[in-house]
């Protein structure tokens, strides 16, 4: 699709602005800068805006599936460096997701309503059960996911614990049991959940449900 390369350089250029988000966090330290980081997340939002433009097409509801995408992108990379996910992300970042994506398809507003308290709810079962193991920014980065995904965000949750479950099974796999003591932030798992749902939600709900 012709439109693809200036959506791709318009993620391209995002990278700016999320590296400038990025150095501050936390709130009173930062992350140190890195122009490696930034060159890489340039490359991966180009591609990723790229793609979403091939498999959505100009539609509406591309806005917010860019959106989303940048956001949990920086939440992701937030999470990798210092294992939070801050709040000035999660919340504005619900609100403006939903927004957008209300306006881009206002017929399925209560179906993402529905979807980010579900996503909400069932993390936060989760956090409440091992909270050592699911972290409130975790639970509210759901919330952003579910409010953009909507009845999809089962499949944003399902990919992520399918990727998370394969990493920790390729640990397992390569240390043994001294990899039973690892850990790693699931927000990374989350935001490439998300994209799985964003560019083949209903392939995957298809495939898993029968239609």
């Amino acid at each position: 699709m012709e439109f693809a390369l200036p959506v791709a350089g318009m993620g391209f250029a995002l990278s700016w602005p999320m590296e400038w988000t990025i150095q501050r966090f936390p709130l009173g330290k930062g992350t140190r800068p890195s122009v490696r980081r930034r060159w890489v997340i340039a490359a991966v939002m180009a591609a990723l805006f790229a793609a979403l433009t091939f498999s959505i097409g100009l539609h509406a509801r591309l806005i917010p599936a860019l959106i989303l995408t940048a956001l949990v992108v920086v939440a992701a990379v937030i999470d990798l460096n210092h294992r939070i996910i801050p709040n000035r992300i999660n919340y504005p970042g619900a609100l403006l997701v939903f927004t957008t994506a209300s306006f881009a398809e206002p017929h399925r507003l209560a179906e993402f309503a529905v979807g980010g308290i579900l996503c909400f709810l069932f993390l936060g079962v989760a956090w409440a059960i091992s909270p050592a193991g699911m972290g409130l920014g975790d639970v509210k980065m759901a919330l952003m996911i579910g409010l953009g995904t909507g009845r999809y965000a089962f499949v944003a949750l399902f990919a992520g614990f399918c990727a998370s479950t394969a990493l920790s099974a390729f640990l397992i796999a390569r240390g043994g049991r001294k990899a039973l003591k690892s850990s790693f932030p699931f927000g990374p798992f989350l935001a490439v959940g998300t994209v799985v749902a964003l560019m083949w939600g209903p392939e995957v709900m298809s495939a898993l449900f029968g239609g």
